[in-house]
């Protein structure tokens, strides 16, 4: 498990302001969601923390600032499922997720690490010995969320985990990185539908323009900063049991 805290990070790409001096904590083992609208950094905010932009401001994981961690160290502490993915090797599930060890494996795979592709890729009920170019959009899903754990990392970054599976598999799957949270992952993940993270996340974050607007447990979330990052009136209800964010038509 880690810590991530920011402090007044900012971010450009080509030429425009994407974040705008962003201060957050993140702490260990938490299931820390980011909402907002499309262009409102969250996605650039998953990359500032993943080191695949250079950024002004600092970012320290357990106290180390990001700059002075090496990329293949990184690699063994921080695992990334992104939102956007075209999978066409030919590579069989299980060939695909051991990619996920190599920051681990100097010169071949040892049991350990069969063991452990084994293990994740049993978790998540991936399909075992299928070509991943042929899976379904859902399945190949699971199968990159598999490849980074498989690199038993600290952190989990996840660009829309759920994005390309129906309602059934969006639950199992959120269900799933809460208990590797409860187990002392961190996890943060970036969502559209907000009902699930308001029913599923220890704290989310709301993102409008770059900054931050409010970073609180979804008890706390207040409607009025959902209905100002979202542009949209709303209302937040309790139905047997669950959070539910209600547009007012």
């Amino acid at each position: 498990m880690v810590q991530v805290v920011l402090k007044g990070v900012k971010l450009s790409l080509n030429g425009d302001l994407i974040l705008k001096g962003v201060n957050l904590t993140i702490r260990k083992g938490e299931f820390f969601g980011i909402v907002g609208q499309n262009g409102s950094g969250k996605t650039s905010l998953l990359r500032a923390i993943a080191k695949y932009y250079p950024k002004d401001g600092l970012i320290y994981l357990d106290g180390r600032e990001l700059d002075e961690i090496s990329l293949r160290e990184l690699a063994k502490i921080v695992g990334v499922v992104p939102q956007e993915f075209e999978l066409s090797v030919r590579f069989k599930t299980e060939e695909f997720v051991a990619l996920g060890r190599i920051p681990h494996i100097r010169f071949f795979e040892s049991k350990r690490d069969l063991e452990v592709v084994e293990r994740v890729t049993s978790y998540l009920n991936c399909p075992k010995g299928k070509l991943v170019c042929n899976l379904s959009g859902g399945e190949k899903q699971r199968v990159l969320i598999a490849k980074a754990l498989a690199q038993e990392p600290k952190l989990l970054l996840l660009d829309e985990p759920t994005s390309h599976l129906d309602l059934k598999h969006q639950i199992e799957i959120i269900k799933i990185l809460r208990e590797f949270a409860r187990k002392g992952l961190t996890v943060i993940a970036t969502f559209h539908d907000l009902n699930l993270a308001l029913n599923f996340c220890d704290r989310i974050a709301v993102m409008k323009e770059g900054k931050i607007l409010k970073a609180c447990t979804p008890d706390e979330m207040d409607a009025n900063v959902l209905r100002f990052a979202f542009n949209v009136d709303l209302e937040i209800a309790e139905v047997n049991g669950w959070r539910v964010v209600i547009p007012k038509v």
